[in-house]
This record gives C-alpha cells, sequence and structure tokens, in this order.
C-alpha cells in the first residue's frame, strides 16, 4: 500500500512539474491568454473537450492494446485447448507404455500417405538405415506438424529418433528435418 501511494505521489508531482513547464513556455502563455479571453461556456466546453481528449488518450494507450492482448491470448488458448482435446482423443495407450502395431506398409509409404492427410508437404526424404527414414519439411503448420507426429507413433509406431526444428518468418510455421524410425 505505501508503494503505491509513493507511486501516485510520485505520479502527481511528474503531472505537476510537466504543467508547470507547459504554462512556462510560449506556447502555454498563448493558450493560457486564448482561454481567458473565452466566455463562459466556451470555456466549460474546452474543459469538457479537454477531459475527453485525455480519456481518449489514456484509452488508446493503456486499455486498448491490454484488451487486444487479452483477445489474442484467449484465441492462443483456445487453440492450445483444442491440440490437448485432440491429442488426447487420439492417444491410443502410447504414454501408458504399450506398443501399438507396426503397419505392413514400407515405412516411406506410410510416412508419405499420412503426411499428405494431415496437409504436410515433404521436401524430400531418403532411406536412412534398414528401418529410417530422412525428411526435410518447410513451411510445415506447426500444430499439423505435432498432431501427425502423434499420429505416426500412437497409430504406426513411427517415432522421430533425430529432430531440427527451425521458426519461420510467418507465424505458427517451421522448417523440419527428422528421422523417423518404425
Amino acid at each position: 500500500m505505501a508503494d503505491m501511494n509513493q507511486f501516485k505521489a510520485e505520479m502527481r508531482r511528474q503531472a505537476e512539474d510537466l504543467a508547470s513547464r507547459v504554462m512556462a513556455s510560449d506556447v502555454g502563455q498563448r493558450a493560457l491568454a486564448f482561454y481567458e479571453q473565452l466566455g463562459d461556456r466556451d470555456r466549460t466546453a474546452v474543459r469538457w473537450l479537454g477531459w475527453f481528449g485525455a480519456a481518449t488518450i489514456g484509452y488508446l494507450t493503456a486499455v486498448s492494446p491490454l484488451l487486444e492482448r487479452l483477445e489474442s491470448s484467449s484465441r492462443r488458448l483456445e487453440s492450445e485447448r483444442a491440440m490437448l482435446a485432440w491429442l488426447q482423443a487420439h492417444d491410443q495407450g502410447g504414454a501408458a507404455g504399450s506398443t501399438p502395431h507396426a503397419s505392413d506398409e514400407p515405412l516411406a509409404t506410410v510416412v508419405n500417405t499420412t503426411a499428405e492427410k494431415a496437409g504436410l508437404a515433404i521436401r524430400r526424404y531418403e532411406p536412412s538405415g534398414e528401418d529410417g527414414v530422412k525428411l526435410w519439411l518447410e513451411g510445415a503448420a506447426f500444430d499439423a506438424l505435432i498432431k501427425w507426429l502423434f499420429l505416426l507413433e500412437g497409430s504406426h509406431g513411427i517415432r522421430a529418433s533425430e529432430f531440427t526444428i527451425e521458426r519461420e518468418a510467418e507465424p505458427g510455421k517451421v522448417s523440419v528435418r527428422m528421422t523417423l524410425r518404425g
């Protein structure tokens, strides 16, 4: 509470200091002379206009950015909740230690088919040993990538053994180099 009182006192002191510097300036003196020449109704209108201007500036500099940030955070939270719900709905016991069934299809076929269904475009891939494949993806949606990897592990027993991810300039997009083994 003492800190808040000190803050208020400091803000009041700075406002008074600013007001005295403005009034001591040539522009301040001309504005005061103009104000003094106005009639009572005009002075009241100028005061109301001043309060309205101060309230507008306060809203635009303080309240509006806070509301925008709150909205952005709410959208991000909703997106994260949707991702969590999807991951929980598609969990097939992988976290509990059970091993998902391996597919009879070749690894490259499973990877290409599932990536296409997930909306991911594999830029390049090459074999990596007997049970692996190296992949390069660019401009991949991060959420789609995570869902796809979860699906590969949960449904096909394919795991990422090496993984490098870099953020791209566009929000939510990444470039990925990884090795999948299954």
